[in-house]
């Protein structure tokens, strides 16, 4: 009885430290009455003057039945002393269970730029619950675009000799726009030069890629809103530099032969005014036959390759851009080259 006993005894502390960690685990969340569970900020990080959100999800604790009303405060610390803290606000502020809310987190351009954290606390009618800090950082961050594909090259083959377009969108972003004033204004060298950075794979006769821009011979990012800019791709091959024609004037001169024939015997047979009539026929026929013998040739183009021939074969091009401050790209890094457009190169058509 005592070994029975011993072994109860072992599983109900077993089934204690069970729902001990349950409960732990729920009050990770909430209280006995609600849960409270705020999202990830979005953004994490801002430069000062940027603005962040979570939104707060309010729900009864399992098993509780609560449904009352829950006021929520937020509250935003440094571990040092700071100048214009951001501010958080809340909306509502007090939230019917089940509900949420949304906390706005505000910084100003002069706030100290370091690590912040934010706590969100709601409080019900007998229990009160603060959540995790989340993690808000205010630092100065670099002006940027991006480039991205819209457009893919089209046609996606062509033969040597011809040539396909694509269009790029340039996204701006933490506020990067294109100088209006400053040196480079009056130099007229604002913008951003897009190129293709590499072509793959390497020949002698490659095919060129080159960009024009609607704003000019640079592009321009204004307003905060993308741009776009058309990529061009241009192949060598052969270039038509004339045309030869290949007679066939003998060929043709059988033709009035029959006719010129049926002349002679009518002239042979008949009297002096046929003879007379059927010499007119035979020089009409030879006139006309003189007037269409250049119909009976043939033309062909005649080409050359000045700037030699770009092999076939399927190309891959790497898009990137820079602007006057040399600020590139920000897709492009280490480990990513950037956007990439494919061409297929087939042989050229027989001429």
């Amino acid at each position: 009885m005592r070994m029975i006993s011993g072994q109860a005894s072992r599983v109900t502390v077993c089934l204690l430290a069970v729902v001990f960690a349950l409960a732990a685990v729920a009050v990770g969340q909430g209280t006995s009455e609600f849960t409270l569970q705020p999202s990830a900020l979005s953004p994490s990080a801002v430069a000062p003057g940027g603005v962040s959100s979570t939104t707060i999800q309010l729900r009864p604790a399992p098993g509780s039945g609560f449904s009352g009303t829950v006021a929520l405060t937020c509250q935003v610390t440094a571990a040092i002393s700071t100048t214009d803290t951001p501010i958080c606000t809340l909306s509502p502020t007090a939230v019917v269970v089940p509900g949420t809310a949304v906390a706005t987190i505000t910084s100003k351009p002069t706030t100290t730029q370091t690590l912040y954290s934010i706590t969100i606390t709601g409080t019900g009618p007998t229990t009160t619950y603060t959540s995790p800090a989340l993690d808000f950082t205010v630092l100065a961050v670099i002006p940027q675009f991006t480039i991205t594909v819209q457009s893919a090259v089209a046609p996606t083959s062509v033969p040597a000799g011809s040539g396909a377009q694509g269009i790029v969108s340039i996204n701006p972003s933490n506020g990067y726009r294109t100088p209006t004033t400053g040196p480079c204004v009056a130099a007229k060298t604002c913008g951003i030069t897009l190129s293709c950075a590499s072509i793959s794979p390497l020949v002698a006769i490659s095919p060129i890629c080159s960009f024009t821009y609607s704003s000019g011979p640079l592009l321009t990012v204004t307003g905060g809103q993308a741009a776009l800019a058309t990529l061009n791709i241009t192949t060598f091959g052969p270039i038509v530099t004339g045309a030869r024609v290949h007679s066939r004037m003998f060929y043709a001169l059988w033709l009035p032969l029959p006719l010129l024939g049926l002349v002679g015997v009518g002239a042979a047979t008949g009297g002096k005014r046929a003879r007379k009539a059927w010499g007119l026929i035979a020089l009409f026929v030879m006139s006309a036959c003189l007037l269409l013998m250049p119909a009976c040739g043939n033309t062909t183009n005649t080409t050359s390759t000045p700037n030699g021939v770009t092999p076939a074969n399927s190309y891959t091009f790497t898009v990137v851009g820079v602007d006057q401050d040399g600020v590139v790209s920000s897709n492009v890094s280490s480990t990513n080259t950037g956007p990439t457009v494919s061409l297929t190169v087939t042989a050229p058509p027989k001429q």
